[in-house]
């Protein structure tokens, strides 16, 4: 977003590290030389360039009081070798008149209705603002790209032979239908006040009726073909690959925090690939607790980033092998290896019993009478050790026929 966009949506407060002055955010940008463009007066950057950001704590003067502070939030002053500043930022994706540079960013409360007032101001500004909205404000929504479904249609009945909103809408459409929704689900009719959905059964209920897990991943998909058609016109954007499904031709970088929020394990492990599919030249970067969705993540893809319990504190990327062990392992594996770092996937009350199984056990087996009480719990344990020991893997059950 840059400086100027990101202070009406950052509390500059809290960014800054404990006992620190100041903290900086950088990254490198790979920009396509077709579709983003920078503003004049310059020289055209290499294929990369550098850009960030920097938060600088207001300390107080020698005899002050303290007081809460709230940090100073600018861009960084970056220059090249010959000293020069490195303008390349603030004349293309921090620009908000350069075309191109899609970005979009989405918190975990992607709901479809329900925005306070002052996100509602920001969602209808258009731009990086409104894109970034729900990352960064609990209290926001995704209704404005319903609202601007619902309006199309509306210009549509308005102008039946407009050629460029039949486009539109019937991609939008078919787009949302390729196997986005779980059920058979698609949308089935569009209505000056609702978008209608119909399940595989035939079942038909208005898109705000269906579960969190639907709405959420339709509003987001919604809202990211929305910006997208702003950002480079909607009879730019969509596109068929060699299968014949609908595509979005056009690149990005979309971030995405708790992807796997109210969705069912099996849409978990299908959402990503989707995304993949329908977006082929977006970078997703999401943030997930989900084995299933981490096993979606490309080569180089996978980061493991440190819990408080961490003795080593540092942000890594998960190897060639950890990867490989992370994408053919089943989930349940995934969650014990290094990418996740559970000790087990039983619940607490299993491992308690499993713990009190082994006591008992060894004791029986070591000759030392057991109680009475001790023998009844120990022979209701045995009947429950047979269920945790039992190879009820569908997996491994199909490997033993």
């Amino acid at each position: 977003m840059g400086p100027d966009v990101g202070r009406q949506l950052i509390v500059p407060a809290g960014w800054v590290a404990f006992q620190a002055t100041k903290a900086d955010a950088k990254i490198e940008i790979t920009w396509d030389k077709n579709n983003d463009r920078f503003r004049t007066g310059g020289a055209v950057p290499g294929k990369t360039f550098e850009a960030g950001v920097r938060w600088i704590e207001n300390m107080p003067k020698p005899g002050e009081p303290p007081q809460a502070s709230i940090a100073e939030f600018r861009g960084i002053e970056l220059r090249n070798a010959r000293r020069s500043k490195i303008l390349s930022a603030k004349r293309g994706p921090w620009d908000t008149k350069s075309a191109g540079w899609f970005a979009a960013g989405y918190g975990p409360m992607r709901r479809l209705s329900g925005s306070s007032s002052e996100s509602i101001r920001l969602s209808v500004v258009g731009g990086p603002l409104s894109r970034f909205v729900t990352l960064f404000r609990e209290d926001a929504a995704l209704s404005e790209s319903e609202v601007w479904l619902k309006l199309t249609h509306s210009r549509s009945l308005e102008s039946p032979n407009d050629q460029g909103l039949a486009f539109l809408l019937s991609n939008v459409q078919r787009l949302l239908g390729e196997g986005l929704l779980p059920h058979g689900m698609e949308i089935s009719r569009l209505s000056v006040d609702h978008v209608h959905v119909r399940d595989s059964r035939g079942i038909e209920l208005p898109m705000r009726d269906i579960s969190d897990g639907c709405r959420s991943i339709y509003a987001t998909v919604l809202d990211l073909i929305h910006n997208l058609a702003d950002v480079y016109g909607p009879e730019n954007i969509f596109d068929k690959d060699p299968k014949g499904r609908t595509i979005i031709s056009k690149p990005g970088v979309v971030l995405i925090d708790e992807i796997e929020a109210h969705l069912h394990p099996k849409w978990q492990r299908e959402i990503p690939e989707w995304l993949k599919i329908h977006f082929p030249h977006i970078q997703f970067i999401v943030s997930t607790h989900s084995p299933l969705i981490a096993q979606a993540a490309d080569p180089n893809g996978v980061f493991v980033l440190p819990s408080h319990e961490d003795v080593d504190r540092e942000p890594r990327r998960l190897d060639e092998h950890e990867y490989q062990m992370l994408r053919l392992r089943r989930a349940e594996k995934t969650l014990l290896g290094s990418a996740f770092g559970l000790n087990s996937t039983r619940s607490k009350w299993a491992n308690e019993r499993i713990a009190q199984w082994q006591l008992l056990n060894a004791k029986a087996k070591s000759g030392f009478p057991l109680s009475k009480e001790e023998d009844g719990e120990y022979q209701m344990l045995e009947d429950q050790m047979k269920i945790v020991f039992e190879p009820s893997s569908p997996e491994v059950i199909s490997q033993a026929i």
